[in-house]
C-alpha cells in the first residue's frame, strides 16, 4: 500500500513537470503545432502529450484548429496579458524612479502590491552607484508589515487587508526582529497617512533605511509604492523633509498618470 502511494506521488510530480515543459514549448514554438511534432520535440510518447493537451484544451489554454492541429487558446492569452500588465506598470514607474535617482543617487524602487499574497513585489529598480549599497532585485517579494515600501501600501489598505497581512506576517525576514503588536503597527500607519510617506530605519540589524510613498490607480486604490533605500550612514546626510517631499511628488505624478484624481 505504501509503495503504491509513493509511485502515485512521483507520477503526479512528473506530470506537473511535463506540463510546465509543454507550456514552455508551446509559448516558444510556432503559432500552430501538431501532436506528433510536439512529441518528437519533447521526446515524450504521443499518448502522454495527448493527455496533457486534452487537459489544456479543457481549460482553454490551447484549442483545436479546423485542420485538427493545435494552437494557443484564449485562456493562455488572457493569463499572459495579466502577467504583462503587472510588469507594464513597473515600466511606467521608471521615469519617476529616474527623477528620484537624480536627486538622491540612491537605490530607487517601485513595489507592486500583490493582494492575493498580501505582499509587495519589486517591479522596477534603479541601483545606486555607491560601493556601499542596499541591493534589491526585481521580482523580490517583500512583506507589507516591514520596510517603507510595504508600510506605505499597508497604510492605505482596508482594515480587512491589514488583518490578513498581519496574520500572515512573521518576524523580520532578514533581521529576525519580532513583529510589532497590532496596536503599534496601526499607530505607525496612522503617522504614515498623516505625513504622506513612510519612513523605515533598521540601524541595529540591517543598516538600511528607506522612504516610500503610495501610488494609486484611477479608482483610488493603492497599487504600489515608490521609494528610496540606502544604508543608514548615508540616510543621515539626506534632509528627511526634502527626500519625503520628492518621493511624494513622484508618487503623485505616477498616480495621476494612472488616472488618479484627488
Amino acid at each position: 500500500m505504501n509503495k503504491r502511494k509513493e509511485t502515485t506521488s512521483e507520477d503526479a510530480r512528473g506530470s506537473g513537470a511535463r506540463t510546465i515543459v509543454l507550456l514552455r514549448c508551446i509559448a516558444e514554438g510556432e503559432p500552430e503545432f501538431t501532436l506528433s511534432a510536439i512529441s518528437q520535440k519533447l521526446k515524450l510518447s504521443p499518448s502522454t502529450v495527448h493527455r496533457l493537451l486534452r487537459a489544456m484544451t479543457a481549460t482553454g489554454l490551447v484549442e483545436r484548429t479546423p485542420s485538427q492541429s493545435y494552437r494557443i487558446g484564449s485562456e493562455f492569452f488572457r493569463l499572459a496579458a495579466l502577467v504583462a500588465g503587472k510588469f507594464e506598470i513597473g515600466h511606467r514607474a521608471r521615469p519617476y524612479l529616474q527623477d528620484l535617482w537624480k536627486l538622491s543617487q540612491e537605490t530607487c524602487a517601485f513595489g507592486l502590491y500583490r493582494p492575493a499574497s498580501h505582499s509587495v513585489m519589486i517591479a522596477e529598480v534603479i541601483h545606486t552607484s555607491f560601493p556601499l549599497r542596499y541591493v534589491i532585485e526585481r521580482l523580490t517579494t517583500l512583506s507589507l508589515t516591514w520596510g517603507s515600501l510595504g508600510r506605505a501600501i499597508l497604510a492605505h489598505l482596508p482594515e480587512a487587508e491589514f488583518d490578513a497581512a498581519y496574520s500572515t506576517a512573521s518576524s523580520g525576514p532578514l533581521s529576525g526582529r519580532p513583529l510589532p503588536s497590532r496596536q503599534e503597527l496601526r499607530a505607525a500607519l496612522v503617522d504614515i497617512r498623516k505625513r504622506g510617506y513612510a519612513v523605515y530605519e533598521d540601524r541595529a540589524h540591517l543598516d538600511v533605511a528607506g522612504v516610500a510613498a503610495p501610488v494609486f490607480n484611477a479608482g483610488g486604490e493603492v497599487v504600489g509604492a515608490l521609494g528610496v533605500m540606502m544604508p543608514t550612514s548615508r540616510f543621515e546626510k539626506h534632509p528627511l523633509t526634502k527626500l519625503g517631499t520628492a518621493v511624494m511628488s513622484q508618487a503623485r505624478s505616477m498616480s495621476e498618470s494612472l488616472g488618479f484624481e484627488r
